[in-house]
This record gives structure tokens, C-alpha cells and sequence, in this order.
């Protein structure tokens, strides 16, 4: 199984004309990059989507807009 940065992950949230929902952003992610999909982060490895999406709203990444999330483009990192 392959691991996806987490900078994928937020570039597709990124990419959302509006916010999504967390069961949105899950079914983005599924459809995006696979319903078994791991992610990984500087600090992290072999995350599920709700543990990289806890992670990101643990680090302020996403921010609640309404009833959906979108990215806090001021609290993600530039390095790849």
C-alpha cells in the first residue's frame, strides 16, 4: 500500500470551490486516493484519513467555515 503526503491531501481540499464537510473531505479522499489510503506528515506515518484529518485540525491546517472545512493556508508548511 503506498503513502500520500498530507500536502495531497490539503492541495485537494484546496482545490474544493467551497467547504467541505469532514464525510465529504473523507469521500474526496477516497475517491482521490483509494478507500485504504495511509498518509504521512513530517511528524507522522501510516495515517488512516480520520487520523490525518484529527491531525490537521489538531495543527489548525483546516479551519470550520459553516458546516464544512477548508484550508488554513496560513499554518501550512511550504516544504514537500
Amino acid at each position: 500500500m503506498s503513502s500520500v503526503h498530507a500536502h495531497e491531501f490539503l492541495a485537494m481540499v484546496a482545490e474544493a470551490e467551497e467547504p467541505k464537510t469532514l464525510a465529504q473531505l473523507k469521500e474526496m479522499a477516497a475517491e482521490r486516493f483509494g478507500a485504504e489510503v495511509r498518509f504521512h506528515t513530517c511528524k507522522a506515518s501510516e495515517l488512516t484519513t480520520d487520523a490525518l484529518l484529527a491531525f490537521l485540525l489538531e495543527r489548525d491546517k483546516l479551519t470550520q467555515l459553516g458546516d464544512g472545512y477548508q484550508v488554513n493556508a496560513a499554518r501550512v508548511c511550504n516544504h514537500g
